[in-house]
Formats: C-alpha cells, structure tokens, sequence
C-alpha cells in the first residue's frame, strides 16, 4: 500500500519508518521539480517538434532519475529531513 506524504503524517502513529517513507518521498517530490525546471530552461528547438507522448516519457524519465537519486545518492538528505521531522518541527 502506498500511502501519500500527507496521509502518514496525518496518523496518529508517526514512527521512524513512517517518517522515513515521507522524507524520501519529499526530497524525490522536490528533485523531481528541480529536473522540471532544469529542463524547461533548455532551448527548443522549432525543427523538431516533441509530441504530447515524449513530453509524457520525459517527466516520466526524471520521476525515476530522482526516486533513484534519493534512494542511493541522497540518503544523508532523507536522513536530515528525517530527524527534523522526527523532532516535530514540520508542526511549526
């Protein structure tokens, strides 16, 4: 079952593994539109034009680069934002 951020820290029983699940859930979330943006900044160009399906494939593709950048990369990340949650600070 894949609960959304918002619903596990909604729960009454906010344990570390629950804290943990939405931490590296966010900092996906949060580099998945940090690839967005990146990309939306590159040229164009008007000679080949992209369909309504690569557009698809593309944010697709960075949805996985980012679940695979946090899970291996950024897990000293996760493990930050973990803690502050853990520490309530996310109530303030």
């Amino acid at each position: 079952m894949n609960l959304s951020p918002i619903t596990l820290l909604n729960s009454k029983d906010l344990g570390k593994n629950k804290l943990h699940t939405v931490a590296t859930q966010f900092v996906s979330i949060l580099l998945s539109q940090m690839f967005d943006k990146m990309e939306e900044s590159v040229v164009k160009s008007p000679i080949v034009p992209q369909s309504a399906s690569e557009k698809w494939y593309r944010k697709w593709l960075m949805d996985v680069y980012s679940q695979e950048a946090t899970s291996n990369q950024l897990k000293s990340l996760v493990d930050m934002v973990t803690s502050q949650l853990a520490r309530g600070e996310y109530r303030k």
